[in-house]
C-alpha cells in the first residue's frame, strides 16, 4: 500500500478552505439582535455607530443590524479614498472575522421571510405616441394595464434574475400592481432602485459654449434673480457651468420654467444635469446644453456588461447592425463634438467624438462597481414599459413559518442521526469512516453554498437530502465490493485495493449521469429550479471527492497503522440470493401500468385542481386579527387548511419594522367567487379567509380586520414552466446519449423509461390522494428524478460486468439480468433505507408546510428503487428480445470496468435468452 502525501496535502487543503468558508455563516447565526437596538430610531442608531464615546450603548458582541449599518458606513468612508491592494486585503480579513454577511448563506423566503415590495404602475403615464399607438390597436384602458402588467413582469423578472437576488418571487398583484418577495434583508433599497429605475438611454450633442452662453443670457435676462446668483460659470474653455448641490432644487425649478418657454430655450434644445455628485467628490451638479433630438437611442441596444475601468468602472454596450450603421454615420458627422450619454435625462457623461462609434462603445462615467453593474443590468433588460411607484415595501416572516422550519430542521438532523447510527451498526468500523466522509461532506457542500452565495430554500434542502443519499450510496458501493473480495478469500489489503477499484467506476457513472441532469437544470432553469441544480452539482462533485479519496485515505492510513486488521459487517441480504426478479417483470409491468392510468384518470378528473397555489391565480388578502395573546403562522395555516384551503401560504408582516406580530399576508389558490356551478350565492374568498380565522381572534370575525384583498398571479410563471419542462427534456436527452456511451442504447431506453415511470406513478398519486402540485413537489420530483438514476446505474453497471463475467458460459441473459440484481439487492436496500430514515422522519414530525414535500420523497424513493428492478431491467430485456441478438462487450482487456456492448457479428443470439 503505497504512500500519497499529495492526496493527503488535498483533502487538508480542502478541510481548511470549507472551514474558512462556513465561518462566517456559523458566526452570523449565532449573532442575534438585540430587542434594545430593534426598538432605537434609525436616527440613534446611526448616531451611535458613527460615535465613539457611544460605543458602550451597542449591546455585547455587537447584532446583526448594527453590523450591517458599521459596514455600510465604513464602505462608503473607503469609496471615498482610493485603497492599496494589501488595505483591501486587510480590510476584507477583518470583515471576515466580524462574520462578513457577504459570505453568510442566505435563507430563503420559504426559511426565512425577507422584503416584500408592491410596486404601482399607471398605464396614462406611458409617453403620448405610445399610448396613442395602444389606443390605434383598438384596445381599453383595461387591456392595456394587462399588457403592461405582463410586459412589467418579464421585466423585472430579468432584473431581479441578473441582480442575483437567488429564488424571488415576482407576481401579478390586482390589474395594476406587480409583488416582488426578495429573501434576506440586504441591499433593499438597492433593488428597489433597479427595479424602478426606467433606464432609457439616448446620445445627445452638446451645444457649443457660444449657443450655451446665448441661452443662458437670455434665462439671466427673464429671471435675474433667480438664476445668475446661483450659476457657477466655468473656469476653462470647455468645461460646462455649474449649480452647487444645495442649490440644486431652485435652479431646477427655475429651468423648468425655462425650458417651456420657446423665446428663452429654442424648442431643438434641451437642458440637463448631471448625475448627483458623490459624496467625497466636490457637491456640484454640471448643467448641459443639449440638442433634444438625440443621434442615436438605446432602442437597438443588445447587450451590455459593466468592466473595470482603472479605479473607476465602465459600461461596455453593444448595438444591433441597422442602429450601428446609424450611430457610426452620426458620430463621424460630429468628430470633434462632446456628446452626452443621457440617461433617465440624466447626464451621465459628456465625452468628446474621437472616433467613428458602430456597434461596440463605451459609456463611462464617475461609476462605482455596484453602480455599473446596476446601470448595465437596468439597460441590459430595456426600457421599463411604463414608470413604477413604490406602493409598499415592508418585512414579511418565513412562508413555511418559524414553527414549520424549526421541525423541518430538527426531522432533518434526527433523520440523519439515525442514518449514523445504522451506518455505525451495520458496517462496524467501516461505518466509523463513513460517517467521518459524511461529515466532510456536509461541511464541503455548506462551504461551496456559502463560497457561491446561494440561497438556501427548500428545493435546496432537496438537494442536500439527495446529496446524503448519493454520499452514502457511495460508501455502500464500496463496502459491499470489499465484503465480495474478501469472501473470495483475499486478503484485507487486496479486498481494499479492489473493492475502490471496482466501485469506482460504477460511482463515476451513476455520479456523472445525475451530474448531467443538474447541468441541463442549470443551464435552462431559474428559480427554485436554479437552487436545487446548483446544490445538487455541488452534492455530486463533494461526494465523490469524499469516498474515493477521502474514505480511501482514511482506509490506508488505519490498514497501515494496524488500527484495522479484518473487517466484519452485517449482511442484510445473504449473498447466494437467487429471486428471479424478472419472472414477476409482466405482473409488475401490468400494475405499474394500472396505476398509471389510474393516476392519470384522477389527474384529468381534477383537472385546475391539481395545481397549487404557487401555480394559479390566487387571492393575497393581508389581515390583522385582534388578539392580545397573538397568533403564530402556523396555526393560521392550520386554521385555514382546515377550513377547506389547500396549500395556503401564510407570512409575519412588519417584523423588524414595529410590528405587533398580528399582521399576516396570506396566499391561497382560490379566487374570489360569489356563485358557484350551480348559480347558488357562496361565500367569497375573503368572507372564507374572515370565519376561519375567527376563533383566533378575541372577538371572532369582528376581530378579523382584511386591510385588503386582492388577485394574484401565479407565483411561478408561464416562462419558469416552460423552462422546467425544457430542463426535463434535455436532461433525458443527455442521459440518454451518455447511457448509451458508456453502456448500449437498450439500457438507455431502460433507464429513460425507469424515470418516466417514476414521475408519473409519483404524480399519479398525488392526484388519488387529492393532493396538490406546489414547487416543494416539483423539487421533490426532480430529487426523485436524481435519485431513481443514480439506483438504476448502479443495477446496470452490474449488468455490464456480469455479461463480460459470464460469458462464453452459455449463460441465459435473462439469467444474467437476476444475477445482476441479486448482487446489487443488499445495496440496493440499504441505500432506500437509509434515504428513507431521513424522509419519513421529516414526513411523521415535520409539520404540515413540508408534508407534501416529504411524501413526494417516500413515494419516490420506494418507486425508484422498484423500477431499477422491476422496470429499468425488464425493459432492456424485453429490447433484448425484440431485437432476438446478444449484446456482446467489446474485448477491450479491462474486464467489467470498461465493457461496451455490440450486436453479435452474425446478427443473431448464440443461445435464446
Amino acid at each position: 500500500m503505497q504512500k500519497h502525501p499529495y492526496r493527503a496535502l488535498i483533502i487538508w487543503g480542502v478541510i481548511l478552505v470549507s472551514l474558512l468558508n462556513i465561518y462566517p455563516t456559523i458566526g452570523w447565526m449565532l449573532t442575534g439582535d438585540d430587542e434594545r437596538w430593534l426598538a432605537l430610531s434609525d436616527e440613534d442608531r446611526t448616531a451611535i455607530v458613527q460615535d465613539e464615546t457611544r460605543a458602550a450603548e451597542l449591546p455585547a458582541g455587537g447584532t446583526r443590524q448594527a453590523r450591517l449599518l458599521r459596514w455600510q458606513q465604513e464602505d462608503d468612508a473607503r469609496a471615498r479614498a482610493e485603497q492599496g491592494y494589501f488595505s483591501q486585503l486587510w480590510q476584507g480579513a477583518k470583515r471576515w472575522a466580524e462574520f462578513d454577511r457577504d459570505k453568510v448563506i442566505t435563507l430563503g423566503l420559504d426559511l426565512q421571510g425577507g422584503v416584500h415590495m408592491v410596486m404601482g404602475f399607471d398605464y396614462r403615464d406611458l409617453p403620448a405616441e405610445k399610448l396613442a399607438a395602444y389606443e390605434n390597436d383598438n384596445l381599453d384602458p383595461e387591456d392595456i394595464q394587462a399588457r403592461l402588467q405582463q410586459t412589467l413582469l418579464q421585466q423585472i423578472r430579468r432584473r431581479v434574475n441578473d441582480f442575483e437576488a437567488r429564488e424571488p418571487i415576482i407576481q401579478a398583484l390586482g390589474k395594476n400592481q406587480i409583488q416582488v418577495q426578495l429573501p434576506g434583508e440586504r441591499d433593499v433599497q438597492r433593488a428597489i432602485r433597479l427595479i424602478k429605475k426606467t433606464a432609457l438611454l439616448n446620445f445627445n450633442i452638446v451645444a457649443g459654449m457660444d449657443e450655451t452662453v446665448a441661452v443662458f443670457e437670455k434665462i439671466k435676462r427673464k429671471y435675474p434673480q433667480e438664476f445668475t446668483p446661483f450659476i457657477i460659470r466655468p473656469y476653462r474653455t470647455g468645461d460646462p457651468f455649474k449649480v452647487a448641490a444645495k442649490d440644486f432644487t431652485r435652479v431646477a425649478k427655475v429651468l423648468e420654467r425655462a425650458s417651456s418657454d420657446a423665446s428663452v430655450v429654442p424648442e431643438d434644445k434641451m437642458l440637463a444635469f448631471s448625475q448627483p455628485p458623490k459624496p467625497y467628490a466636490a457637491q456640484e451638479y454640471r448643467l448641459y446644453l443639449l440638442d433634444k433630438t438625440p443621434i442615436q437611442s438605446g432602442e437597438g441596444l443588445t447587450s451590455a456588461v459593466a468592466v473595470p475601468n482603472v479605479a473607476r468602472w465602465k459600461i461596455d454596450f453593444t448595438l444591433d447592425p441597422r442602429s450601428g450603421i446609424n450611430f457610426a454615420k452620426a458620430t463621424e458627422e460630429n468628430m470633434g463634438r462632446a456628446m452626452a450619454i443621457v440617461l433617465d435625462g440624466v447626464v451621465v457623461s459628456a465625452p468628446t467624438i474621437q472616433g467613428v462609434i458602430s456597434t461596440n462603445g463605451e459609456i463611462t462615467g464617475d461609476f462605482s462597481g455596484e453602480e455599473a453593474n446596476d446601470l448595465a443590468i437596468a439597460l441590459d433588460s430595456g426600457s421599463m414599459a411604463v414608470p413604477m411607484r413604490e406602493d409598499y415595501t415592508g418585512v414579511v416572516g418565513a412562508s413555511l413559518g418559524a414553527d414549520s422550519v424549526e421541525k423541518g430542521v430538527i426531522s432533518a438532523m434526527v433523520g440523519i442521526a439515525l442514518v449514523g447510527v445504522f451506518m455505525l451498526v451495520y458496517y462496524h468500523a467501516a461505518g466509523v469512516m463513513a460517517l467521518i466522509a459524511l461529515g466532510m461532506n456536509a461541511v464541503m457542500v455548506v462551504a461551496a453554498m456559502a463560497y457561491f452565495d446561494m440561497t438556501l430554500t427548500l428545493p435546496g434542502i432537496a438537494g442536500l437530502i439527495l446529496t446524503v443519499g448519493m454520499a452514502v450510496d457511495a460508501n455502500v458501493l464500496i463496502f459491499e465490493r470489499i465484503r465480495e473480495e474478501l469472501r473470495l478469500g483475499h486478503s484485507l489489503l487486496s479486498s481494499i485495493d479492489n473493492g475502490f477499484k471496482r466501485a469506482t467506476i460504477t460511482i463515476l457513472d451513476a455520479n456523472v449521469t445525475t451530474l448531467i441532469a443538474a447541468a441541463v437544470l442549470l443551464q435552462f432553469g431559474t428559480g427554485p429550479i436554479e437552487g436545487f441544480a446548483i446544490t445538487l452539482s455541488i452534492g455530486v462533485c463533494s461526494s465523490v471527492f469524499t469516498a474515493l479519496i477521502v474514505s480511501r485515505a482514511l482506509f490506508d492510513f488505519l490498514v497501515r497503522s494496524k488500527v484495522i486488521t479484518k473487517l466484519t459487517m452485517f449482511s442484510l441480504v445473504p449473498h447466494d440470493t437467487k429471486i428471479p426478479f424478472l419472472e414477476a417483470r409482466k405482473l409488475a409491468a401490468a400494475s405499474s401500468v394500472a396505476l398509471i392510468l389510474l393516476g392519470a384518470g384522477m389527474f384529468v378528473y381534477h383537472g385546475s385542481d391539481n395545481f397549487g397555489v404557487d401555480f394559479t391565480h390566487g387571492t393575497n388578502a393581508t389581515v390583522t386579527l385582534n388578539s392580545q395573546r397573538g397568533a403564530a403562522v402556523g396555526e393560521l395555516r392550520e386554521a385555514l387548511a382546515s377550513a377547506g384551503f389547500d396549500s395556503p401560504i401564510v407570512m409575519e408582516t412588519g417584523l423588524g419594522q414595529g410590528g405587533n406580530g398580528n399582521s399576516f399576508l396570506i396566499r391561497v389558490g382560490e379566487t374570489e367567487a360569489g356563485v358557484d356551478e350551480a348559480g347558488e350565492n357562496v361565500d367569497t374568498v375573503a368572507t372564507r379567509i374572515q370565519s376561519a380565522l375567527a376563533t383566533l381572534a378575541d372577538n371572532g370575525a369582528a376581530g378579523v380586520s382584511l386591510d385588503e384583498v386582492l388577485t394574484v398571479g401565479p407565483a411561478v410563471g408561464k416562462q419558469l414552466r416552460l423552462d422546467a419542462l425544457y430542463s426535463i427534456f434535455f436532461s433525458l436527452f443527455f442521459i440518454v446519449l451518455y447511457v448509451t456511451f458508456r453502456f448500449e442504447w437498450r439500457f438507455a431506453a431502460g433507464a429513460v423509461a425507469a424515470l418516466a415511470h417514476d414521475v408519473l406513478i409519483t404524480l399519479g398519486i398525488f392526484a388519488i390522494l387529492g393532493r396538490q402540485i406546489t414547487m416543494p413537489v416539483v423539487a421533490a420530483v426532480l430529487t426523485i428524478i436524481g435519485y431513481s438514476l443514480n439506483d438504476t446505474i448502479v443495477v446496470f453497471d452490474r449488468i455490464r460486468g456480469d455479461i463480460v463475467l459470464y460469458r462464453g458460459k452459455n449463460t441465459k441473459f435473462i439469467d444474467i439480468l437476476n444475477i445482476a440484481i441479486n448482487s446489487t439487492l443488499s445495496r440496493t436496500l440499504l441505500t432506500s433505507l437509509t434515504t428513507l430514515f431521513v424522509v419519513v422522519v421529516l414526513f411523521i414530525f415535520g409539520g404540515t408546510a413540508i408534508n407534501d414535500f416529504a411524501l413526494a420523497l417516500i413515494i419516490g424513493v420506494i418507486v425508484g428503487t422498484y423500477s431499477s428492478v422491476f422496470i429499468a431491467s425488464p425493459v432492456v430485456y424485453l429490447l433484448h428480445v425484440l431485437q432476438g441478438k446478444h449484446v456482446q462487450p467489446t474485448d477491450t482487456g479491462r474486464g467489467d470496468s470498461t465493457g461496451r456492448y455490440i450486436r453479435s457479428k452474425k446478427g443473431r443470439a448464440r443461445q435464446k435468452a
